[in-house]
């Protein structure tokens, strides 16, 4: 209903305004009223797996076939390098250890073995402690693409994997054949 001279106020002005109203009257102070204060907040959630390769010891006499002479001793191998593939599946790595002549030998599931070879800034001793790998997500390793990381802090991209072989020592040199 309209009256003339009164002014009226729409109807979503007063359902606002009317609890602000009734509630600054209540004790008959004025109150401000203040929005609560506003939080922000950024979560960033990230996953980061890290794999890490134990260090076995190279095959050589054991302390128990030290002490027992009549043991016989394994027949000596020499390991020859042949091409390697481009990557290795990282589910068939059980293990490595420091090449003496360079490099790192990844000791695969089924005797398998092949030798990381890295650049010349990189050096396999800086290995011994063990090393980490950051797996991809095809789940393998590639060289010229990975990186393997020392624990001393050391990292070092793959050159070039090469397969090792064993090539048996030649028996002419033994004085007892």
């Amino acid at each position: 209903m309209f009256r003339p001279g009164v002014r009226s106020l729409p109807a979503f002005t007063t359902t606002l305004l009317l609890p602000v109203l009734l509630a600054s009257a209540a004790d008959g102070s004025p109150r401000r009223v203040s929005a609560p204060p506003v939080q922000l907040a950024q979560v960033t959630i990230e996953q980061r797996v890290i794999i890490r390769i134990p260090m076995v010891p190279p095959r050589g006499p054991t302390r128990s076939s030290l002490s027992t002479p009549s043991a016989p001793e394994p027949p000596s191998v020499r390991w020859k390098e042949a091409k390697g593939p481009k990557c290795l599946s990282l589910k068939l790595l059980r293990g490595a250890h420091v090449a003496p002549l360079g490099g790192v030998t990844m000791l695969m599931a089924r005797d398998e073995r092949l030798r990381a070879h890295f650049d010349r800034g990189c050096r396999p001793v800086d290995f011994f402690a063990g090393f980490y790998i950051e797996p991809n997500k095809d789940g393998s390793l590639c060289a010229g693409r990975d990186t393997l990381h020392a624990r001393n802090g050391m990292t070092c991209e793959i050159q070039k994997f090469s397969r090792l072989v064993p090539d048996p020592l030649d028996t002419d040199d033994d004085p007892d054949k």
